[in-house]
């Protein structure tokens, strides 16, 4: 959950760069995906949340593919 807090820490801040660099540098899928169910539960919106949410993506498929 440390993650999701971070992030969303982040994105309260307006500080975009820190939210997706959180995410790129997660190892663990599972703290990504609950950052995911969090964002879409939250209905975060906005410029923020969607790149946050690309960044956490981008790096879920980068997870995979080292399995």
């Amino acid at each position: 959950m440390g993650l999701t807090v971070d992030v969303l820490q982040d994105l309260e801040l307006h500080d975009l760069q820190a939210a997706a660099r959180a995410a790129l540098q997660e190892t663990n899928a599972i703290a990504l995906i609950e950052l995911l169910e969090m964002l879409w539960s939250c209905d975060v919106k906005g410029k923020g949340a969607n790149a946050v949410i690309d960044a956490v993506l981008q790096r879920l498929q980068q997870l995979r593919a080292l399995r």
